[in-house]
């Protein structure tokens, strides 16, 4: 037996083969490289990552600075200088903030967040489709699994009665206590391409929870950059401020580029700053990031950021009409769009959240396309130069193909990726034999239904 051939190797080709076996698919990140455009799968909403305005501005920062490269260490070490943090100050002055802590990524900020700051005592409720990092992070936090919440997806009424649930089972910590209630969602859910309830869900809390004992975690991957004035994101449209306790807004979607900024009180930064391992045992970003980042806001709050915000916002209708318009006819076992806005709801305090939603008019770039066979649209797309992937069991419990809408494509190209949808669903729809059958969106989620289920085993 070699070196390379061990009872390991063996055991984790098992498990691999398993898995193939079960139907689920083996994800593989060697091939084929798709890079020419349109783009309709990447997160980079604005398309900065290929502006040549940001191009030229960080190009004219970097001929001028006296460091470019690595940063050589972590914050708490030599890694550290007055760069980063006058990045901060100004991230923490432009999302109105009163400080800022830079990350390498959002999934660094979220697990520093989430296994630091929580204390023994506390208590965590979030949205059942919450990221897996901010899971992760509660893992490993002081809390344990039975003071670990989550409530049904984006519904109002489940997180009222999780909460009421909360401060009955917990009434010693919380509200004769020292406990906190942490409340996590995200403001954009990038699978199901839905926006968080945000205002009813602050509001509930603000009723409920005893003044100084809770802490609303808003995580604005999805939005930052792209919704709110100048770009600020979903906080910031619904006019929320100073009411959201922490915020993590990522650079490497909507910025196009990289990192992560949690934004909360000064506080919570000088915590994370002592205690967090995924902060302070990381090498931090390279001087390069500092000014492609100071580059990027120098476009997204600028007129050329609501120009391009413009142009998302047309793009994006535009392709929600012709895809909606386009696959309606084809059954549900075929393709559908998984439009958040058709879910029906017979509790009074979810329809009132889903008006308050449609006045916001606001539209998703994330426009998910429901299949069985989402494996094989995926194919038939890459074979037709598009980047796509499909997304399968147990990322999602409904796979489906998630394209996603940037600024940079046109009327034509999305055109083109309508008629390529349809030409598959077209030939599907033939060789299954389902000319015929029943018609129509899909309104469910495909996700569970409990209100305020304890969470068990590993997150």
């Amino acid at each position: 037996m070699s070196v390379h051939e061990t009872a390991l190797t063996k055991s984790l080709d098992d498990i691999l083969t398993h898995r193939k076996q079960s139907g689920l698919p083996l994800v593989t990140i060697d091939g084929p490289f798709l890079s020419s455009p349109p783009d309709f799968f990447s997160n980079d909403y604005l398309s900065l990552s290929t502006n040549p305005h940001l191009r030229e501005l960080f190009l004219h920062k970097a001929l001028s600075a006296p460091r470019l490269f690595g940063a050589t260490g972590c914050r708490l070490g030599p890694g550290n200088g007055e760069a980063y943090r006058a990045l901060e100050q100004r991230l923490a002055h432009f999302f109105q903030s009163p400080d800022a802590l830079l990350c390498t990524s959002g999934c660094v900020a979220n697990e520093a967040f989430w296994s630091t700051v929580p204390q023994p005592g506390d208590v965590l409720i979030f949205d059942q489709l919450i990221h897996s990092s901010i899971r992760e992070g509660t893992r490993l936090s002081q809390v344990p699994k039975d003071m670990r919440y989550t409530f049904k997806h984006n519904s109002v009424s489940a997180f009222k009665r999780c909460l009421e649930d909360i401060l009955k089972r917990h009434h010693g910590q919380i509200v004769q206590g020292t406990g906190t209630v942490f409340v996590a969602v995200e403001s954009l859910y990038s699978m199901d391409g839905d926006f968080s309830p945000l205002e009813d869900i602050v509001q509930i809390v603000e009723e409920l929870v005893p003044k100084g004992h809770a802490h609303i975690f808003v995580d604005e991957a999805h939005t930052s950059g792209v919704f709110g004035p100048d770009g600020r994101g979903y906080v910031a449209l619904l006019g929320l401020k100073g009411r959201i306790h922490t915020m993590v807004h990522t650079l490497g979607k909507g910025w196009g580029h990289r990192g992560a900024v949690l934004l909360t009180s000064s506080m919570v930064r000088k915590y994370l700053i002592n205690y967090a391992k995924a902060f302070g045992y990381t090498t931090t970003m390279a001087h390069m990031d500092v000014h492609v980042l100071n580059s990027c806001l120098d476009i997204i709050s600028g007129p050329k950021g609501q120009e391009l915000r413009n142009k998302h916002v047309h793009i994006i209708q535009y392709a929600h009409t012709h895809l909606r318009n386009a696959l309606r006819h084809f059954p549900p076992q075929i393709i559908a769009l998984n439009l958040p806005s058709t879910r029906p709801t017979d509790d009074a305090l979810d329809r009132a959240a889903a008006k308050r939603q449609a006045d916001l008019r606001l539209y998703s770039p994330v426009i998910p396309l429901l299949s069985p066979h989402a494996v094989d649209l995926a194919d038939y797309l890459v074979n037709r130069g598009y980047n796509a992937g499909a997304i399968t069991y147990p990322a999602v419990k409904v796979s489906r193909v998630r394209p996603i809408v940037h600024a940079g494509n046109t009327e034509a190209e999305v055109d083109k990726f309508v008629e390529t949808v349809v030409e598959w669903a077209t030939a599907k729809i033939q060789a299954t034999g389902l000319e015929g059958k029943r018609v129509g969106e899909v309104s469910g989620d495909g996700h569970e239904n409990e209100n305020c289920p304890v969470i068990r085993g590993r997150l």
